[in-house]
């Protein structure tokens, strides 16, 4: 009877958490430590390219690129470990979204990047778990998964890529702080948080807001720009 009870009640959590608004999160420098706990992959730059109206998919990749490719996310998780905040963060989230995991790391090591997460109980708050299977950049694969998705907020440790989502139209994002993604002229609707825990406590605060206004929570796919 326990067995079953504990079946309802997990059946009835994921009913709930399906109801909730979805939100991506990039993978490192914000639920994964970066290499020595020094966030040196970090870019800056501004001028992002265009998201095309067609690209291509890595299926299509010669097997010679898809065995270094997937030799190269090998050596990405090796003595990787969560951010000192990742489980207590993501709990607190969840309360409030339905966190799906995008990633700019290759679709080929998605088997990796399940095992990653299965080893240090953290699949359990994504709601899908999302690598870039297209050729697309990082920050363009974001654009597009948001759009597609109907993301309204992203989090991320990526300089260029805040500021590329912000500026495209994902309606607000959230920049994980480390020293290298400081100062960067980001749009307004870029919002700072220094922990999982904060970015929990700053989306009860809009929700918060937005009920105490008379309006609704926010809704996947409101105030994103359409699939191009």
């Amino acid at each position: 009877m326990a067995r079953h009870l504990r079946k309802w009640l997990c059946a009835g959590e994921t009913m709930l958490n399906a109801q909730r608004p979805a939100i991506g999160f990039d993978l490192d420098g914000v639920i994964c430590r970066p290499p020595f706990g020094i966030n040196f992959a970090i870019r800056r730059g501004l001028r992002g390219r265009p998201l095309p109206t067609a690209f291509s998919w890595k299926g299509g990749a010669p097997p010679r690129g898809r065995f270094l490719r997937m030799g190269l996310e090998v050596l990405r998780f090796a003595g990787r470990r969560p951010m000192p905040d990742a489980a207590a963060g993501l709990r607190a989230v969840v309360e409030l979204r339905r966190p799906l995991l995008v990633t700019g790391r290759s679709v080929l090591g998605q088997a990796l990047l399940e095992r990653w997460l299965e080893r240090h109980d953290l699949r359990q708050y994504f709601a899908e778990v999302l690598p870039n299977p297209t050729a697309l950049t990082g920050p363009q694969y974001k654009l597009w998964t948001a759009r597609t998705r109907g993301l309204r907020e992203h989090v991320d440790d990526d300089g260029a890529t805040v500021y590329y989502l912000a500026l495209h139209g994902v309606h607000r994002v959230y920049l994980r702080d480390w020293p290298r993604n400081r100062g960067l002229p980001y749009p307004p609707s870029v919002q700072v948080i220094r922990s999982l825990e904060e970015l929990a406590e700053h989306l009860a605060c809009c929700d918060q807001e937005v009920s105490t206004a008379g309006g609704n929570p926010p809704v996947a796919g409101d105030d994103v720009d359409p699939v191009p």
